[in-house]
């Protein structure tokens, strides 16, 4: 038997939207991309969404708008992240400045909060399913709430993506809302998404704006966003009853916590050891549990004069345990004992 870490399932539903979009004969942007931005409208308290190719291009078009004017911006992202921000700043011609996470992932509110007073637009990453909570807190730069992990999260009583001036989030295949391939960016400002729309379709565009790309969400891609979506709470549900079941299970062990944080949507489960990851990811696959280190490397690794040592740490220690919504009993018998083969006495 093997646990892969993600395991996408497309069934019938899925078949049926794409199916329909091939038969229209419409495949670009159209209805169904229309139909998809009514429904995150919804989701995100009547925000104005705007539906794009990915959500590495979400980032890096949000950057643009939000720091139009200046060459070279400072923007503020976590160390202990996905490499797309990182990637999304230089596409953006932006200068990335990174800031350290805490024990629980999220970032070092302290120096994040000193970091912000110099940079020209911060980025907050809810991250593994978790909520960050500087997204409450005020800052003088823009902000940019990026949600591609914690869609679907709720705190205060608001749904996540609506605290920050911008929101963005994926479609891609594994994260909570994916379907194949896309993202979004939304926003309170109507007028900010319409200038952020101009840069998406080189076809409409003036040929004066400094930046333009073929940035559509097509309606394929849309179709299959949109039944991830009708399936999220759902799937969600499933994954917070296997968490719990862990729970129980590691309580056993003295050698290895859980990274709790503040829960938004159970997206993974990721654990830290005296053990190291790799120690730890290699007993685990070698049962058929394929285990992942939450981040590939810290992205303050391409900066070489930046230190973030809590988020080497986190690298070093931290383990993404499969967290599958339709996982069954007899995967979890392996998990568990895959667990006890890690961590006995």
């Amino acid at each position: 038997m093997q646990i892969p870490h993600s395991r996408l399932r497309f069934g019938k539903p899925f078949e049926q939207a794409a199916q329909q979009v091939i038969q229209s004969g419409f495949l670009a942007q159209g209805d169904v991309t229309t139909a998809l931005t009514q429904t995150l409208q919804a989701q995100l308290s009547g925000q104005a969404v705007l539906a794009v190719d990915s959500g590495t291009s979400a980032l890096m078009l949000a950057i643009r708008a939000l720091s139009k004017g200046k060459k070279h911006p400072r923007v503020g992202i976590p160390a202990y992240a996905c490499a797309s921000l990182l990637f999304a700043v230089k596409n953006a011609g932006g200068i990335p400045v990174l800031m350290d996470c805490n024990a629980n992932l999220t970032l070092d509110a302290k120096q994040a909060r000193n970091t912000a007073k110099d940079l020209d637009v911060l980025v907050l990453v809810h991250p593994f399913g978790m909520i960050e909570p500087l997204v409450a807190e005020h800052f003088d730069c823009p902000v940019i709430e990026d949600i591609a992990q914690s869609a679907g999260a709720i705190w205060h009583e608001k749904a996540v993506g609506t605290f920050a001036d911008v929101c963005i989030g994926s479609f891609y295949a594994t994260k909570p809302w994916g379907g194949a391939y896309g993202g979004f960016i939304s926003s309170k400002d109507e007028f900010l998404i319409k200038s952020i729309t101009k840069m998406t379709n080189p076809d409409h565009a003036e040929l004066q704006q400094d930046y333009v790309g073929h940035h559509q969400l097509s309606n394929i891609h849309a179709a299959l966003a949109q039944v991830r979506l009708d399936h999220a709470v759902a799937e969600q549900q499933q994954r917070q009853i296997w968490a719990a079941k862990y729970d129980k299970i590691l309580v056993n062990y003295t050698s290895v916590t859980p990274i709790t944080g503040i829960q938004g949507n159970t997206f993974r489960y990721i654990i830290r050891s005296e053990k190291t990851a790799e120690d730890m990811i290699q007993i685990l696959q070698q049962l058929g549990i394929n285990a992942m280190r939450p981040v590939q490397q810290p992205l303050h690794h391409a900066i070489s004069d930046a230190n973030c040592p809590q988020a080497d740490e986190a690298w070093q220690y931290c383990v993404s345990l499969p967290l599958l919504h339709d996982m069954n009993e007899q995967e979890f018998s392996l998990l568990q004992q895959g667990l006890a083969t890690c961590f006995k006495p």
